[in-house]
């Protein structure tokens, strides 16, 4: 009689390999051996004979000692229980399992596509996946950056087949990756690219840049908007710089993320026409917004070289300087009369703290020497003189009241009928 040498090992098979089982008996002689699909009570193969009629199944044996069936291209349906019966007059069997897996795959039509949406609105993300096992899913964002789920919560990892963003903001922006993966090699993913439509905003690091003339200055403004739109600059006169030319060369610098943009405007050879407001505009379909940048002239004052050859002291122009001493006028036909006037209002001025007192007074007699201005007005001979210590009471008034922030400061005089201003004059400390 025959009989079995050894049990059927079960295997387990990814879906697409071939796969064999082998049923090894003993003493078969004219006895039939037959493989049967137990699930279904599906008779496959009788001997070397293939009663199925599907063609990926077959029969083999080794000297009717080992039979082996097998399955080509397995698939899920294939998985389930298999017997290797003998037809004796009790038969006997023995059965082994066959177990299909399937790596995990998405399905396109029941996931979410790329989708756009406007900046505060709520989205929810959708991922369909199969595979044997039933396969796990989660989310992550392309770039590693956390996600955001609520104003509270952000996470690396999202798990689940649905990820809800609330209220999304321009910093929500990206491609999101669904992953399904069940422990069979490889793991699948699908992207999802998420853009949020928001209002241009402008933003300017500095609204006040001084520049000295025939020198040449860089703007800058950084915008974000989405989608991308027009940037551009408008020049004072209201003419827009749209492209590089001679005088202005134009720049825009996209930022790590593809809504954020450097733009930069550099002026060359700045003359007083340059001078003025420059507007940073931003336009898109959602809207326009703009921001001023101020470039103001910054030339330091020069000194007189006819007042410095008449005995002025030649100092060094320094910035920044937040007090400033006083300076004593004097007419040159009668210094020391006007110097001791000044002695004396500088003696009658109260006491000053020691924040605001000033280091040394320094008292500079002027020659007989116009200084060099503009003006072509002609001094009247009729018009009274004015006492010099109008200009150091002026002076230190403003320098206790410390609002005195530059080196250099015009002062208003009248001096024989003549009003206007008196360039290259300094407060010295």
């Amino acid at each position: 009689m025959p009989y079995f040498l050894e049990p059927i090992s079960n295997v387990t098979v990814p879906a697409g390999r071939d796969v064999g089982l082998a049923c090894v008996v003993d003493h078969l002689g004219s006895y039939k051996l037959a493989w049967i699909q137990r699930d279904r009570s599906a008779i496959l193969t009788v001997g070397n004979h293939v009663i199925t009629r599907n063609h990926r199944i077959g029969v083999s044996h080794d000297g009717h000692r080992t039979w082996y069936l097998k399955i080509k291209d397995v698939r899920p349906g294939d998985a389930g229980t298999y017997m290797c019966q003998i037809n004796t007059a009790v038969a006997i069997s023995q059965t082994g399992h066959v177990s299909v897996v399937v790596p995990p795959y998405i399905k396109d039509e029941m996931s979410s596509r790329d989708v756009g949406l406007l900046e505060c609105m709520d989205l929810t993300l959708a991922c369909s996946a199969r595979g044997s096992p039933v396969p796990t899913i989660k989310w992550r964002r392309e770039d590693g950056s956390n996600i955001r789920v609520n104003l509270t919560t952000s996470m690396v990892e999202v798990p689940g087949p649905l990820l809800q963003l609330t209220q999304v903001s321009r910093t929500d922006m990206g491609a999101y990756l669904c992953i399904a993966s069940n422990g069979i090699p490889p793991s699948v993913s699908k992207r999802i690219q998420v853009e949020v439509k928001f209002l241009p905003t402008v933003f300017v690091p500095h609204q006040l840049v001084g520049v000295p003339l025939s020198q040449d200055v860089t703007i800058e403004c950084y915008i974000e908007a989405y989608p991308a739109g027009l940037n551009y600059w408008k020049r004072p006169n209201g003419i827009e710089v749209l492209h590089s030319d001679d005088k202005y060369e134009v720049k825009e610098v996209v930022g790590s993320q593809k809504y954020k943009t450097h733009m930069l405007l550099t002026i060359s050879d700045v003359s007083l026409a340059d001078i003025g407001e420059y507007n940073c505009i931003a336009n898109n379909s959602q809207g326009g917004a703009e921001q001023v940048v101020r470039v103001s002239a910054s030339n330091p004052v020069q000194y007189n070289r006819n007042a410095l050859e008449k005995g002025f002291d030649n100092k060094e122009i320094t910035y920044g300087k937040s007090s400033l001493s006083a300076v004593n006028w004097s007419k040159d036909n009668d210094a020391s009369a006007a110097l001791k006037d000044d002695h004396d209002d500088h003696h009658k001025w109260p006491p000053r703290t020691p924040n605001t007192q000033q280091r040394q007074t320094t008292n500079k007699r002027l020659p007989n020497q116009s200084f060099d201005h503009d003006s072509s007005s002609p001094p009247s001979s009729s018009a009274a003189p004015t006492s010099s210590a109008f200009f150091q009471r002026d002076c230190m008034w403003l320098q206790q009241l410390g609002t005195i922030t530059w080196p250099i400061v015009l002062l208003t005089v009248t001096l024989q009928g003549y009003s206007g201003q008196v360039e290259d004059v300094w407060c010295l400390w």
